[in-house]
Order: C-alpha cells, then structure tokens, then sequence
C-alpha cells in the first residue's frame, strides 16, 4: 500500500492506518489521531476502502452477536459474565462510524455503513476479482518471484494466453478469459506432463489485519470451461484450483521457486479437484476454502487444467479449448461458512 498523506511528515504507513482505524472503532481515538484518519481517509481511496472494509466487518459481527443473544431462552433469570462483544450496540456503532463518515466525506457516504440482516454470521473481505481484463496477453513462463518479481503483480505458469469469445465459449465475466495451452514452459524440462499450471501472487497484508485476531477462513473460486471440440472420445480432463499461504514474502526463496519449497514453506493450503466433461459446454465453478493462521500474509493462487487420460509418455500435454475465468480470492471473518 503507497503512503499515506498524514500528519507533520506527511505520511502514514499501513499499521499505523490500522491502530488509528482500531482506535476509532474502540472509542479510544483523540482528537489529533481523528484529525489525522480523517486526512489519510480523505487523500486516499485504498484507505477508505480499508476504513469500510473495517466497519463490514464489525457490523456483521455485531449484528451476529444480538442474534445469537436473542435466540436464548431461558427459564430463569441468568447472570452473564462473560465479556460482552466490543460492538455491544449495532444502533451505537453505526452511529460512530457514520459521525467519521459525515466529517470526512459529507453525509452522502453514509450509505456504506448498511447494517447486514439478521442471519449475518461474518463478514467477506474481498481481496482479488480476476477476469482477466487488465491487458495482460499470455502468461510469464516459471512461478511467481513474489513482491520484487519484475514483471509486476501478473499470471505466471504454464503455456496460456488471454483471449476472447472462441470455439462457442463466452468469457462468464468481462469480455476475455484465460486459454490453457500446454503442460510445460520454456525452458522448463517437463516431457510427461499432464498439468497446465497458471499462478498469481498475492500481498494480503491490508486486510489481514482486518479481522484482529479472529478466525478467517480463505475462499478461492474460479469458473471453468471447456469447448466441445477440445478432446477426442477416449480423453478424460478435470481442474483444480488450490491456493498456499505464506508468513512471509515468497522473494525470500530460491530463485527459480521449485514447487517443493512452496509445500515446505506454506503455513495453510487448500486444494478441490473436480472432472470436467468433454462436449458439455458453459461455465463449472469450483471453489476451496481454507482456515488461515494468523501469521499468514500473502497468498500463491494455483489454477489448472489436467488431462488425465491418457496420460503424456514423451510429449508435455497440449489443451485445444480449455478456459478458466472470474478468478476470485476473499477472506471470510467469523464462524465457518
């Protein structure tokens, strides 16, 4: 995240946004620190989305915790002493956070802080919605470098390439989609390959400290799709998506980054595999969730397409019409889905 515009220096890093968005949320701030939110809110868009990201989630867990004390019945008068949530009061916290609200934005930004229904049991943080529209043309051969890769913040992997509308599929968001290729890269020495494997990095550090230490549970989604002239009557193909969580950046790893030291070096992974027929057209979503630790910081997204049979004896596997598309990544923060 750039820096932020704050203060006698003029600047104001990513934790320090995040003590002064907790200290407003607990009602702590002062004066100069509300000051100083309200300048980096009103200078940046990153930090206001973050702000209101922030405020989702206490809504949505508070409005969970009133449910869940309204739906106690009791036959006798009980003493609670357990510590009650921090946002005790939805009617309360929606008028704190709408106060911020009208002073940095007017009162016409105050339609962000909607109170989520009663059967809120969480709330989504969204972090990543790929379709592919950025302009990239085809993938980067090798995995991600991570935060110093040069190539900048892209799809890297196998053989692929960005397309539009072909062989009767329509991209399911946007107007282009990814169309997997081969099992291999140049320069990779892979002759019985069967998967075609597409990566993307992500830096998830402004959001994790989002939830403040409660559960999070990480959710990727991505839709895919085959033409019903990519395989002959005896193939068989199916796809997988699968994400690795990391502690620390993944730059700090040997370069190139075998897959082995991404197995040994993440600190959470998920993974769902499904077949996918030949000749069915349209869009199949498959999606994985995973419970993240709190260390965790950045994520390796991880998308494939696999011939299964028959399987490559000398030759790398090729794909003739097979697509994925809407590439999502959210964090849940909460009870499990």
């Amino acid at each position: 995240m750039p820096q932020q515009p704050s203060g006698s220096d003029g600047s104001c890093d990513l934790p320090r946004l995040h003590d002064l968005i907790s200290r407003q949320a607990d009602g702590l701030i002062t004066p100069d620190e509300h000051r100083e939110l309200a300048a980096v809110l009103e200078a940046d868009p990153e930090a206001r989305r973050l702000w209101f990201l922030r405020n989702d989630i206490e809504l949505g867990l508070a409005a969970s915790a009133e449910q869940s004390r309204g739906e106690i019945i009791a036959t006798e008068p009980v003493a609670f002493a357990g510590e009650r949530p921090r946002a005790a009061s939805i009617a309360g916290l929606t008028m704190a956070l709408a106060g911020i609200a009208i002073g940095v934005f007017g009162a016409s930004a105050v339609w962000a802080l909607s109170v989520p229904g009663p059967s809120a049991a969480g709330t989504t943080i969204p972090v990543l919605a790929e379709s592919f529209e950025d302009g990239q043309a085809k993938t980067v051969p090798g995995l991600p470098r991570g935060l110093t890769d040069p190539d900048g913040d892209i799809w890297r992997g196998d053989e692929a390439r960005i397309v539009t509308a072909m062989q009767e599929i329509e991209p399911a968001a946007g107007s282009r989609m990814l169309r997997f290729e081969s099992a291999t890269h140049a320069g990779e020495n892979s002759p019985k390959s069967a998967w075609s494997d597409v990566y993307r990095f992500v830096d998830a550090r402004p959001y994790i400290p989002l939830a403040e230490g409660r559960p999070v549970t990480a959710r990727l989604a991505a839709d895919f799709s085959m033409a019903a002239d990519a395989c002959g009557p005896d193939e068989k193909y199916s796809v997988s998506v699968r994400f690795y969580a990391f502690d620390r950046d993944i730059s700090q790893g040997p370069n190139p980054l075998p897959l082995e030291w991404v197995y040994e070096n993440s600190v959470a992974s998920g993974m769902k595999r499904l077949p996918i027929e030949c000749g069915k057209q349209g869009w199949r979503r498959v999606t994985v969730d995973a419970s993240l630790p709190p260390e965790a910081k950045f994520v390796l997204l991880h998308v494939s397409a696999v011939r299964d049979y028959p399987k490559p004896t000398s030759e790398p596997a090729v794909f003739a019409g097979h697509f994925v598309d809407d590439v999502t990544l959210e964090l849940y923060v909460g009870s499990q889905r």
